[in-house]
């Protein structure tokens, strides 16, 4: 092998690694974000819905937020908004009671089982997979969560954009 096949090999590996620790790296400032936004969520779903804060209240939020934090973007009333749509789309499904099945009998403890609490044709690499605007579409659009499940599941394999989710969305390609 002569000193230029050793390059181009080596130029192959490092670039593999670069663009394998990039998507981890992508992927886990997703996961962090769709955590965050989740919790606000609930949060502002807790408060907003069932809690003491009347109308106006997300708005005054989200105001205050961004002069607390100058620059700081994605908090939006809308973007406040879409984050309690996004808990109250997913809890359903994210947060059900545990089945008979689901649970164990441990020396005269009746303990809960953790494990993932979705329909079985539930991907969490799908689930994280996919941005938080994807989501919003997604839950915006497709009203089954066997749709909203197949949608995910395009996204994260077939690494659509916004745009082309929103063309496939339309077209009503689940159907």
């Amino acid at each position: 092998m002569d000193i230029n096949q050793n390059y181009i090999e080596a130029v192959k590996n490092i670039k593999d690694a670069i663009l394998r620790s990039q998507y981890r790296a992508a992927a886990s400032v997703n996961k962090e974000q769709l955590s965050l936004y989740y919790g606000i969520g609930r949060y502002v779903s807790e408060n907003s819905r069932k809690g003491f804060w009347g109308k106006g209240a997300i708005e005054q939020i989200s105001s205050m937020l961004q002069k607390e934090l100058p620059g700081l973007r994605g908090f939006s009333t809308r973007s406040i908004k879409n984050m309690r749509q996004f808990y109250e789309e997913w809890a359903v499904v994210l947060n059900r009671q545990p089945l008979a099945a689901d649970l164990e009998l441990d020396e005269k403890l009746l303990l809960v089982e953790i494990r993932q609490p979705m329909a079985a044709e539930f991907n969490w690499s799908d689930f994280l997979s996919v941005g938080f605007s994807h989501h919003i579409e997604i839950i915006a659009k497709a009203k089954t969560l066997e749709a909203r499940l197949f949608y995910m599941h395009e996204c994260a394999t077939r690494y659509w954009s916004k745009y082309t989710l929103r063309d496939y969305l339309k077209a009503d390609l689940y159907s």
